[in-house]
């Protein structure tokens, strides 16, 4: 397949014969795909997952990151165009997030069919910016300590000054293109948004996705659980049962939907 590079493979073909829709996973700054090998299996059969590679990491080590969301997203609309004859949702978390939503509003500016849902996690609504220190450009101790601080990075890479070196150039590139992209003058999609955020994250806090609502037409609904910004750790089950119920039910078209529960799972 023509760009299969940006995909992590399934195991087998069962998955991709069976399925009705693809679910397309973008991960957090400095993650990969394969942060969400272990949803394979935790899906309803008839929903095919798509983990998103992106460029500088796992397979793709030695290609160049990008660091501008405009030029990740036009290679994204371009290999993942002919994948959307079926029917599609995005799930992205944190930067992932801001790609899922820029690759949508692309798709949908182009023509293209809409993805049936967009799941967002740990990520603040367009129309705020983050006040923030330009981690990207920081001296390399100062950078390392702001990512440190995040709490999911590895200690043997923390501690190892030669995997540092060999990381630091991705990760530089995933923050300056995560801190300088522009999302509040995207166009509103059709679609349902689902947002997850952590009680006790502090970026984005709980309040600050609550304008997610106003970035579609379509149903919003707001999920609140436990934990920091890494909570979907702690709660990958119950998050995933709701996306699979999401995907499982016919969105609501007559009126709109817009919510927000906290779960004490």
């Amino acid at each position: 397949m023509a760009g299969s590079e940006w995909f992590l493979p399934s195991p087998d073909n069962a998955e991709a014969t069976s399925a009705r829709l693809r679910l397309f996973c973008f991960p957090f700054a400095g993650g990969g795909a394969a942060v969400y090998r272990p949803w394979r299996g935790k899906l309803t059969a008839d929903i095919e997952l798509v983990p998103v590679c992106l460029p500088g990491r796992e397979h793709r080590f030695g290609e160049a990151a990008h660091d501008t969301i405009e030029e990740l997203v036009a290679d994204l609309a371009d290999v993942i165009r002919p994948m959307t004859t079926l029917p599609y949702a995005f799930f992205g978390y944190s930067m992932g997030g801001m790609i899922a939503h820029h690759l949508a509003c692309r798709v949908m500016a182009d023509g293209g069919r809409s993805p049936e849902h967009l799941f967002i996690a740990a990520l603040r609504s367009p129309n705020i910016t983050a006040p923030r220190r330009q981690l990207h450009s920081l001296p390399s101790d100062e950078f390392w300590a702001e990512v440190a601080a995040y709490g999911a990075t590895p200690a043997e890479i923390l501690e190892n000054d030669q995997y540092r070196a060999l990381f630091e150039p991705f990760l530089r590139a995933d923050f300056k293109l995560a801190q300088t992209a522009h999302s509040a003058d995207l166009p509103p999609l059709d679609c349902p948004i689902t947002v997850f955020g952590g009680a006790n994250d502090t970026n984005p806090t709980p309040a600050e996705l609550d304008d997610w609502k106003q970035a579609t037409t379509g149903p919003f609904e707001k999920n609140i659980y436990p934990g920091g910004h890494f909570f979907m750790k702690q709660h990958e089950e119950s998050i995933l049962a709701l996306m699979t119920e999401k995907l499982s039910t016919p969105p609501v078209t007559d009126e709109r939907a817009g919510y927000s529960r906290t779960s004490s799972n």
